[in-house]
Parts: C-alpha cells; sequence; structure tokens
C-alpha cells in the first residue's frame, strides 16, 4: 500500500501486512511527524499504543521484473560428410579420364579439324589454332620496280608443306591493303607445281601492276575458296596439230640415165 505523510505529501511503499487492519503509529523520514495509518478510512476504536513504524525512503514503484534476453544458441554446420574411399577413387578416375580425353583432343587436333572441321574455332578460341590447309607461307619479300616502263610490285614466296602426307597448294591471294586494312588491289597466283610433299616447298611469284599510292600493307594469304589462276604462263602450250596429208613413201633411188641422177667418178 502507499503511504502519504499528511506534512510533507511524501508518499511510500509499505508492505500490506505491516499495517494492520486496526492501524498503527508511523513516522516519516523526511519531516520526521508521526500519524496513526490505517488500511482503511475507517477509525476504530482506539487501541493500546504500538512502536511506532518508520517508514524509511520515499515511495518508488517497484522494480520491474529484469527479463534477461539471451542470445540465440549459434547455428551448428553440420560437418562435411566425408567421402568414402570408393566415391574418392570414382570422382579421381572421372578428373584424370577428363584431363586425358582434354589432353588427346588438344594433341590431336589436327586429325580432329580434319574429321569435324567445325572443331576449328574453338581450338582458335582457346589460343590453338589448327593449320586446316596443312601449308605455310615463308619467304614472302615485295620488290618495286617497272616492266616494259610500267610502274609493278613484284611478289615473291614459298609454300611449304607441315603434313606427313602431300598437299595439293590451294590458290593464293596476294593484296594490298590501306591503313584501315580494306583491299585496294589483288591477285590470284597459283604455286608452280602446286602439289607440295611432305617438308617441301614451291615457289610463287607475281607482279601487281600500278600499285596505288594509298597501299600501306601488303598481305599474302591462302584463298581456297577463289578460283585458281590459268595456268598457261606454267605449262607449255600443246604444239598444233600437223596438217592433213599423203602418207610418205619410202625415197627410191634414180635410174643412172636419168638426167637428174648424180653423175658417178670412177677411180683413175
Amino acid at each position: 500500500m502507499i503511504l502519504t505523510c499528511p506534512e510533507c505529501d511524501t508518499s511510500y511503499f509499505v508492505d500490506d501486512l505491516r499495517i494492520p487492519r486496526l492501524g498503527r503509529m508511523v513516522k516519516c523520514t523526511s519531516c520526521g511527524h508521526r500519524w496513526r495509518a490505517y488500511q482503511d478510512r475507517s477509525e476504530p476504536e482506539p487501541e493500546a499504543p504500538e512502536d511506532d513504524l518508520v517508514v524509511e525512503g520515499p515511495a518508488e514503484p517497484p522494480p520491474e521484473e529484469q527479463v534477461d534476453f539471451v542470445a540465440p544458441p549459434p547455428r551448428l554446420e553440420r560437418p562435411a560428410r566425408p567421402k568414402t574411399p570408393l566415391a574418392a577413387a570414382i570422382a579421381a578416375g572421372v578428373a584424370v579420364g577428363v584431363a586425358l580425353l582434354l589432353s588427346g583432343l588438344i594433341l590431336a587436333r589436327q586429325q580432329v579439324v580434319g574429321v569435324v572441321p567445325g572443331m576449328a574455332p574453338l581450338f582458335a578460341a582457346i589460343g590453338l589454332p589448327v593449320n586446316t590447309i596443312g601449308l605455310v607461307l615463308e619467304d614472302v619479300a615485295s620488290k618495286e620496280t617497272f616492266q616494259g616502263g610500267r610502274p609493278v610490285l613484284a611478289v615473291t614466296g614459298a609454300v611449304r608443306s607441315v603434313r606427313d602426307e602431300p598437299v595439293d597448294a590451294p590458290p593464293i591471294r596476294v593484296s594490298l591493303l590501306d591503313k584501315d586494312d580494306k583491299p585496294l588491289t589483288s591477285l590470284v597466283v597459283a604455286p608452280l607445281n602446286g602439289r607440295v610433299p611432305p617438308g617441301a616447298k614451291r615457289y610463287f611469284a607475281v607482279s601487281l601492276p600500278d600499285p596505288p599510292s594509298g597501299a600501306f600493307e601488303l598481305e599474302v594469304a591462302f584463298d581456297p575458296e577463289a578460283k585458281a589462276p590459268a595456268k598457261a604462263a606454267q605449262s607449255h602450250a600443246a604444239a598444233p596439230a600437223a596438217p592433213a596429208g599423203p602418207e610418205p613413201v619410202e625415197a627410191q633411188p634414180l635410174p643412172a640415165d636419168s638426167p637428174d641422177a648424180l653423175k658417178t667418178h670412177e677411180p683413175h
């Protein structure tokens, strides 16, 4: 219950059991005033004096029940299930098999592309281009000169085989490019004796007449889709057929008395 001092109006919290129904004397610790406190307003008959009940401390609300907030326990991570020896062996075998397969594809990419040409861009994408032609261009050189008083650019080079079997060389396109890599002029040439044995070389030569003044770069590359140039300059033309005539006859000696016969000289 709450008791209020009638002199200083100080309020106190007092246990109900300390104040009997008939009341008792209490003392204010704030101002020292004494008065009789009752549980209710009714004034019962006076009783024998009792010891004063000293009420100390101002009235304060009872402390609220303290609630401790406890952090939830940390979630236990379930440890990874250890692999059994059989599963580990299977995983290792699969990894080794994939590695061997990739190594085989890389080492035999020339043969793979020969069977599946569509694999060439895939190998090129991973930095392993494949020479699908089996030939390389070497010793390419150019020289400005004149032919019949006309300026020309003479281009020469060689074709070498990198295969283990003979390779038929495709046409070669020789182009002059500008600074934007756009062709200004080009010619197609075929190597002399275009079937190249393993490791052998075949040579080519071409003259570009009146090279453009804006030419910036010379490009020489195989062009399998280009139409092969005529080989009239590389092979002898067939001799014209002889006109038809009478069949030859066997020559016979002239008679001795013939005026066209040669005179004989008798020895002296």
